[in-house]
């Protein structure tokens, strides 16, 4: 490790991988925290493979919890009957937006704004049955995206404050 520290590290992994933060909050914390260009640079990455993470952990979880409400048979038949109608309502509407639905999800997740990101992604996935695979390369492909955009930014606005306040 360079200049920062682990639990720095550890703080913008783990705000990487909270819902509605995700890159949104842990890139600028990266800058906010690490000054030189090495630790910064570590920094993102680790807030990249944080939310990267995201996915495959939040889809597999969604695939075993589905199985689960279907084959519980302490979950009330009401309940089943709310989350069947549900999730079949959403797949039926996918073979409307099938063909752009790849492309759509990466656009969604790649969206710098609170409530798209990679938890959101794959729970729109999930509704609509796009299959895990597709699913994972649309979304890790926005968190991409949206890294960069994020990245940018948060660079641009740390430069802009320090030649207003001459830093």
């Amino acid at each position: 490790m360079t200049r920062g520290g682990v639990v720095e590290y550890l703080a913008v992994f783990l705000v990487s991988l909270l819902p509605v933060a995700e890159v949104r909050g842990s890139i600028p914390m990266v800058f906010v925290l690490f000054k030189d260009g090495e630790s910064i640079a570590y920094g993102l990455a680790v807030a990249v493979v944080g939310n990267l993470l995201v996915a495959p952990i939040v889809l597999t979880a969604l695939r075993w919890l589905d199985t689960l409400i279907i084959n519980s048979r302490t979950i009330p038949t009401v309940m089943k009957r709310v989350y069947t109608r549900v999730i079949g309502y959403g797949r039926s509407r996918s073979s409307r937006v099938n063909r752009y639905s790849l492309l759509a999800l990466a656009l969604f997740v790649a969206l710098p704004l609170p409530g798209t990101g990679a938890w959101t992604g794959s729970l729109v996935a999930h509704v609509l049955g796009i299959s895990r695979r597709r699913a994972l390369i649309a979304i890790e492909l926005g968190v991409l995206i949206a890294s960069l955009i994020v990245s940018l930014a948060s660079a641009l606005g740390v430069e802009l404050i320090r030649r207003i306040f001459l830093l």
